[in-house]
């Protein structure tokens, strides 16, 4: 009898001891869930036609949904607005702000964050881009024109959490702002860094 009552306890001490063995194996919860928002800052540059290497100042702003899929990962949804500056065409004097180019237009896009640490992670991204943009055309004898038309973006970064609601971040985004055929061309490679705010 008393080796079965030694039995039965060293039983339910093996068993107590199970879920906390499996707790201390489990991975750390670093995916975030919910609602975010941020805002981007930084130079974006042309890489085609009459604007082709010149740059300016850009911007945007973004809000949306992650979901956690796993402990370390997760999966966004998000819309936003990118100004994209106004660029000077090659040899146009700074002065003539008639040829500059202007790119701009909402985003429908999708996120995947990865947390290498609980404070590290690193980050792809893409989706829809509506375009909206004018400039010199891309043709021997160049005409000014606008444009508007669904394209696409797509981009990675890494980034910081500092707290558990403020991260920030560095990014590299291609913007297809291209009109058709040998209109105007204002294909963006964008360069930023990002601050967001999680709910």
């Amino acid at each position: 009898m008393k080796k079965t009552l030694f039995a039965m306890a060293l039983a339910a001490v093996g068993f107590a001891a199970v879920p906390a063995a499996f707790a201390q194996s489990a991975p750390t919860q670093t995916a975030q869930q919910g609602w975010y928002v941020g805002a981007e800052a930084g130079y974006g540059q042309i890489n085609k036609g009459p604007y082709d290497t010149n740059g300016d100042a850009i911007g945007g702003i973004k809000g949306g949904y992650r979901f956690a899929i796993n402990p370390q990962m997760s999966v966004g949804v998000e819309a936003g607005f990118q100004y994209l500056g106004r660029i000077d065409a090659r040899g146009a004097a700074r002065s003539d702000s008639s040829l500059q180019s202007k790119l701009y237009g909402p985003t429908l896009g999708a996120n995947l964050r990865y947390n290498f640490t609980p404070n590290w992670y690193g980050e792809v991204r893409g989706g829809a881009f509506y375009a909206q943009g004018q400039g010199l055309t891309d043709r021997y004898n160049a005409t000014y024109e606008r444009f508007d038309r669904t394209r696409y973006y797509a981009g990675v970064g890494v980034g910081y959490n500092l707290t558990q609601n403020w991260s920030v971040g560095v990014n590299y985004n291609y913007y297809d702002g291209s009109g058709r055929g040998q209109g105007v061309q204002l294909p963006t490679n964008a360069y930023t860094v990002s601050a967001e705010y999680r709910f």
